[in-house]
């Protein structure tokens, strides 16, 4: 072996050795789901016994939406600038209800989760705080949805398994549901998969259940935004550019960019 093919091997091992594993921390199944918390570096992920990124945190910067899938599900404040009540629909790692309790300090959030697991790792692992500000409902959404009597400003559906999302959170009858906790200027905000091959029949469901109906790809691995409105008619274009023009000099995300990538469902 020539002295340059040793040094070679030992620059590699070198930087093997210096590259750190992602290591389980925590593991807990419930109603046969496996809901597991992983840790490499300053990244945290929430997973359901895959290799499928539910929820993602930055330590050193928990207040981060890391994944461009949940700044796409806040591109909704373009329709609701100021939301004064917020309903979820599924928690994950609480990126969407941790980022909006801390950006509006008079926010009130309810959240639906059907996994007490979720809840626990939430809390425990992704800095999901306990406030009076927000309430978390361990629940079946679709039974518990025609419960509520409030009516939201926004409504964020991101309920997710293993591997998407229950068929009985992605039907009519549950939209529906949904529909009677909003008023006549609220937003439902929805999280959809192109890659199971049932999108196109759920983007019509969406369109036979609300006046007005928007989509943005927000990355090409499968996700895409949609947003729902009883509205009989939506603002001119300029008001929404101005809005996005605030929303990115209040809140620091990109919401001019992401406007660009929003289009009208016909």
């Amino acid at each position: 072996m020539t002295l340059y093919i040793l040094a070679v091997i030992l620059k590699i091992l070198k930087i093997l050795s210096g590259i750190k594993q992602e290591k389980l921390l925590w593991e807990n199944k419930v109603s046969g789901v496996t809901v597991q918390v992983w840790e490499k570096d300053d990244r945290r992920e929430l997973r359901f016994g895959n290799h499928i990124m539910q929820s993602v945190i930055l330590k050193k910067h928990p207040d981060q939406l890391v994944l461009p899938y949940s700044r796409f599900m806040v591109l909704g404040l373009l329709f609701c600038p100021a939301p004064k009540s917020v309903l979820h629909i599924g928690l994950g790692g609480g990126s969407i209800v941790r980022w909006m309790h801390g950006e509006f300090p008079d926010l009130k959030q309810t959240v639906v989760e059907v996994n007490s697991g979720v809840i626990e790792a939430a809390h425990r692992f992704f800095e999901l705080p306990y406030d009076k500000r927000l309430r978390v409902l361990c629940a079946d959404a679709a039974e518990s949805i025609p419960t509520l009597k409030e009516k939201y400003d926004l409504i964020i559906l991101d309920a997710f398994g293993d591997y998407g999302a229950p068929e009985e959170l992605k039907g009519i009858d549950f939209l529906n549901k949904l529909r009677t906790c909003m008023n006549q200027q609220s937003w439902l905000v929805g999280n959809l998969w192109t890659v199971t091959g049932d999108f196109e029949e759920k983007r019509g469901l969406w369109k036979s259940t609300f006046q007005q109906v928007l989509e943005a790809r927000a990355n090409r691995k499968g996700n895409m935004i949609l947003y729902g409105s009883k509205l009989p008619q939506l603002p001119e274009k300029k008001e929404f550019e101005d809005t996005a023009k605030k929303l990115q000099k209040l809140h620091g995300l990109e919401f001019r960019k992401m406007l660009g990538e929003l289009h009208k469902v016909f």
